[in-house]
């Protein structure tokens, strides 16, 4: 069965009624050529009905039309992503050992704006690789001790700990002791770069000393 939150079933069912009237074919004769039920390609033309690819496949070769003419521009997105806990897609960057393990937590939403993300960090963390990309970027420790390298700042955050950060300036993330740390991270795209001279960290001074801050 084809996902109801992916197809709009509704057009879909109007497509394949406008193509079986174009062809003047009656239901009976599409069904006895296709292998179908009259209900079941009634249902289906009433948008009652989310069919498997293998039926969209027969109806399409029998209604002498491309499949994607019958569903391409139908995707409707999701309304909600739901991932159970460690579900998500799971992205090494290193080892295990001394990087990072990344949990995709919603890409199954396409074209989204935030990137929701559970960090390991171990070791080195993401030294070899720090993050520097336009946007905005959200962190809140899980477990264990970070140790943020942000711009010229050293920054140590505990479980419980957030902090929302400017991710232009580039930021590494790594364990402050022998212990793997759990960060929960939301990064945030903007759209286009309009207004952000206005934004308070669009033009950061830059410390003229590293500072240290934390517990």
């Amino acid at each position: 069965m084809l996902p109801a939150h992916q197809v709009n079933l509704v057009d879909l069912g109007r497509r394949v009624r406008a193509a079986r009237a174009a062809r003047h074919l009656t239901l009976d004769e599409v069904v006895k050529r296709a292998n179908f039920t009259v209900s079941w390609l009634s249902k289906l033309e009433n948008g009652q009905l989310s069919p498997s690819l293998d039926g969209l496949v027969r109806l399409a070769d029998v209604l002498e039309c491309g499949i994607e003419t019958l569903v391409q521009g139908l995707s409707v997105p999701p309304q909600h992503v739901l991932v159970k806990n460690g579900g998500g897609r799971i992205e090494e960057m290193g080892s295990k050992k001394s990087g990072m393990v990344v949990e995709h937590l919603a890409d199954q939403w396409r074209n989204r704006a935030m990137h929701p993300k559970i960090l390991y960090l171990t070791g080195q963390g993401n030294r070899g690789t720090p993050d520097n990309h336009d946007g905005e970027r959200f962190l809140l420790v899980l477990e264990g001790t970070l140790r943020l390298e942000y711009g010229d700042e050293l920054i140590l955050m505990e479980p419980g700990d957030s902090i929302y950060i400017y991710a232009a300036i580039s930021h590494t993330l790594l364990p402050a002791g022998r212990l793997p740390v759990k960060v929960l991270s939301v990064s945030y795209e903007l759209p286009n770069r309009a207004g952000s001279e206005n934004h308070p960290a669009s033009h950061p001074a830059k410390p003229s000393a590293k500072r240290k801050s934390g517990r």
